[in-house]
């Protein structure tokens, strides 16, 4: 039992490192593409009027754009991360083990989830450490100037990309547990989280066009972006509250009534 829990607790490092590491690599290379994958017009005076992409990253939101854009890559990695995690243990077969050595099911589900949810915190501040370095050292290459970014505005601005990035990555690795737990497979859970925001939602936005503005993936843009202008800030929050509560509720659910040897 001491074998499977120490084994257990190997795996889990080595996929949070993995997962971790994998977020940073998207912010930094996401900022690297919005300070220099874009081009800028020629001739005097081209590309420094306002609303040209350098005026925009001079400006106070300028320093974690890299984050704000990856923010749904790094989503996705977090539903992959949850999800493997939760499934690993049927694929392996290891959850009875588990459940001998602790019989409340909660227990040890919410364990697991804290666990998790204390990756992703790690993960985005890493991630967001890491876009903030790459956007200083991008900056001159990219002729962006940089005083804007050491005000207390930016700070502020800064630090409430991170919690909003942090919060809806969360939301993005609830949603690959309860979809893991369901199927018990980690790869039919990452494909079916996948094929929803990649196939799903935009199939529904062609009936129905405000769709992309409550469901869960647009929900999750909003929230990030702060809000648009049919949804608020607030809205988009309570709105993923939901969404997150339900997803929580579902996995507790399942993961207590269903038999582990089904």
């Amino acid at each position: 039992m001491l074998r499977t829990y120490k084994s257990e607790l190997i795996r889990f490092r080595r996929t949070a490192l993995i997962g971790a590491g994998i977020m940073a690599a998207f912010t930094a290379l996401i900022t690297t593409l919005t300070f220099v994958g874009f081009d800028e017009p020629t001739g005097p005076g081209a590309g420094r009027g306002p609303g040209s992409v350098v005026t925009d990253l001079a400006s106070i939101d300028g320093l974690m754009a890299g984050l704000a854009s990856a923010a749904t890559m790094i989503g996705i990695v977090a539903l992959a991360l949850f999800a493997t995690s939760v499934a690993r243990d049927y694929e392996r077969g290891t959850i009875r083990q588990l459940l001998v050595g602790e019989p409340r099911r909660a227990f040890v589900l919410g364990g697991k989830l804290a666990a998790l949810v204390t990756v992703v915190v790690a993960g985005v501040a890493v991630s967001a450490i890491i876009g903030i370095g790459a956007a200083f050292a991008l900056a001159p290459i990219a002729d962006v100037s940089t005083a804007a970014w050491t005000t207390n505005a930016a700070v502020s601005a800064a630090i409430s990309t991170a919690v909003n990035v942090t919060i809806a990555t969360m939301v993005w690795g609830l949603a690959g547990a309860v979809l893991a737990m369901v199927t018990r497979s980690a790869s039919t859970a990452i494909t079916a989280g996948i094929g929803y925001l990649l196939v799903g939602e935009p199939l529904l936005t062609l009936v129905w066009d405000t769709s992309s503005d409550w469901l869960v993936s647009g929900t999750l843009s909003t929230f990030t972006d702060g809000g648009t202008a049919l949804v608020s800030y607030g809205q988009s929050a309570v709105l993923l509250t939901l969404y997150a509560a339900t997803f929580v509720a579902a996995t507790f659910v399942v993961f207590s009534r269903r038999d582990i040897t089904d």
